[in-house]
């Protein structure tokens, strides 16, 4: 069962991951693409009331799975890697620190539209997701060993 901080952050980033085109299972999110299914998800922390959201790009030409899990997912990053300010977003998702409901939910809705879900639509194509990989900008991706040799293959890179 999910906690009341999961739920409250599943209604908060629940209307803008809707109005992007992605549909809700659970505390995860999916939007299919052309080539992929782009995943988001809230995952609670095993050390207290803290939370992380994970992003993922799942290739259907590595797999059948019509619903993947986000740790299913092909290449695979959390929100925090995007952002400008870690420490801030660490803030937000941490219900111990003291926020106030709207400024959490504001920021936290803002974060996820200017860095989450754009990184969505990008890595959700063969191309985006090449560029990524390859680019300096891609601070810790975690891309399996499956994906790397098919993002080399693709477009004879």
């Amino acid at each position: 069962m999910a906690s009341e901080n999961n739920k409250w952050l599943q209604r908060v980033l629940g209307p803008a991951a809707k109005l992007r085109g992605f549909k809700k299972s659970g505390a995860t999110w999916r939007k299919e693409a052309v080539d992929a299914i782009g995943v988001l998800n809230l995952q609670g922390s095993q050390w207290g009331p803290s939370f992380y959201i994970n992003l993922g790009v799942y290739f259907r030409a590595l797999g059948d799975h019509d619903q993947p899990s986000e740790y299913h997912c092909h290449v695979r990053t959390r929100l925090s890697e995007l952002v400008p300010d870690r420490e801030r977003l660490n803030t937000l998702l941490n219900f111990e620190r003291p926020v106030e409901d709207n400024v959490r939910a504001r920021e936290l809705e803002a974060l996820v539209l200017k860095y989450g879900l754009p990184w969505l639509d990008t890595v959700s194509t063969v191309e985006g997701a090449r560029e990524y990989c390859c680019s300096l900008v891609s601070k810790s991706p975690w891309v399996t060993k499956e994906a790397r040799a098919f993002l080399e293959s693709a477009h004879g890179a």
